[in-house]
């Protein structure tokens, strides 16, 4: 019964083991039980102990050095295992991830353009049902569509007239052998007997033939003629709306000619008779109040050179300088020279190969300059302006309308 004992110890105890290797964190708890074999003399067998961990209460000192052991070697194990675990940092990025990328932006931009293709049709589509272009576009579908089948009725009766022209001349070809054989219907023989037999049965089948090629042929033509007649009433019909159309299109664009001119002449209106006027009293009330402060200031210094100079009259040393000295003299205005306007040198082409120039001239269009301009180039120009405004919309307007 001994070996029988030993076996049943060591099967007792491989459980525990097992659970005790794969859960280490059992072991730095604060309970930690482990079952331990231990064999004694032989008559005794196998003996199964338990061995518990005292139990460590709460102390203000550092727990000893043995029982940190396992800790530092637990975390080191973890830090070498995610460091074998942890993939390489790779400083370049591969090729597939960036055709990956490429792909994705392939793919975001077509789906853009599919988009904004969509939404220009949708556009159009709107804009032809506003302006009542779709009937016509409906019109222009159904005249394709008949061109389409006069196509194929003009096919069918050059294949109907073909067949027509077969069957009469085959007809044509077996008369002509059944002419020739009775002819010498005297020297028949067996086989021209035979021949004349045949002939004759082909005759009567032809002549069938022909009847049916003669009556597809003159369906065909009738349906050539229907589907023409229909495209060319199409046709007219089309015709008759997008000249309908145009007119709508030419009479809307004039109005908004119209429309335009008329904005322009009231803000030249508003701005030459409201604008204009009120930015130069609020010019004129600026000046006014600065040249208000300006005096202001004068006359303070005034009054303190005056109450200066009688002070100075009060003492006699101060008139006896007086007298000495002359009474300085009254500032003289100062006359500044008018600027000659610059003569230029150069030539024009010189101007225009200096990008300088250019740019100067430039950058003075938006600049604050000042400059005197009379009421009648203002409204030169803003008539000008008015014109080329009017011109362009003429021009895009009928263009639009020929296209």
């Amino acid at each position: 019964m001994r070996p029988f004992a030993r076996s049943a110890a060591r099967a007792a105890l491989h459980p525990t083991r097992l659970q005790l290797s794969s859960r280490p964190e059992l072991l730095s708890s604060a309970f930690i039980g482990f079952v331990r074999p231990s064999v004694s003399t032989p008559g005794q067998g196998c003996k199964i102990q338990a061995t518990a961990a005292p139990i460590r209460f709460y102390s203000a000192q550092p727990p000893p050095k043995d029982s940190e052991k396992p800790k530092e070697d637990n975390d080191a194990t973890t830090s070498s295992t995610s460091a074998a675990e942890s993939p390489p940092a790779s400083h370049h990025e591969l090729p597939s991830t960036t055709e990956s990328r490429r792909s994705a932006l392939n793919l975001k931009l077509s789906q853009i353009m599919d988009d904004i293709q969509v939404r220009a049709f949708n556009a159009s589509q709107k804009l032809n049902d506003i302006t009542g272009y779709s009937g016509i576009e409906t019109i222009k579908a159904e005249n394709a569509a008949l061109e389409a089948s006069l196509t194929n009725a003009q096919s069918r009766v050059r294949n109907a007239r073909l067949a027509y022209k077969t069957s009469n001349t085959k007809r044509a070809n077996t008369q002509r052998e059944v002419t020739t054989l009775l002819a010498r219907k005297d020297t028949w023989s067996p086989d021209d007997l035979e021949r004349f037999t045949k002939l004759y049965r082909a005759d009567h089948e032809l002549e069938g033939e022909v009847a049916a090629a003669q009556e597809a042929l003159t369906e065909a033509e009738a349906d050539e003629q229907k589907l023409n007649q229909k495209l060319n009433s199409g046709i007219l019909n089309r015709y008759h709306e997008e000249q309908i159309w145009s007119d709508r299109i030419r009479r809307a664009s004039t109005w908004g000619t119209w429309g335009l001119m008329g904005m322009n002449f009231l803000l030249f209106l508003l701005l030459q008779f409201v604008a204009e006027p009120w930015k130069r009293k609020r010019l004129v009330k600026g000046v006014v109040a600065e040249e208000k402060v300006v005096l202001e200031e004068v006359r303070g210094e005034l009054v303190a050179l005056r109450a200066l100079l009688e002070a100075e009259k009060e003492t006699p040393l101060a008139v006896a300088a007086e007298a000495e000295v002359p009474p300085p003299a009254a500032d003289e205005p100062v006359v500044v020279p008018l600027e000659d306007e610059p003569v230029f040198t150069r030539t024009w082409t010189e101007l225009l190969a200096d990008p300088a120039t250019w740019k100067e001239a430039a950058i003075d269009l938006a600049s604050d300059r000042v400059i005197d301009l009379r009421m009648k180039d203002a409204s030169l120009l803003a008539l000008e302006g008015a014109i080329a405004g009017a011109t362009i919309v003429g021009a895009f307007a009928f263009f639009l309308v020929r296209t």
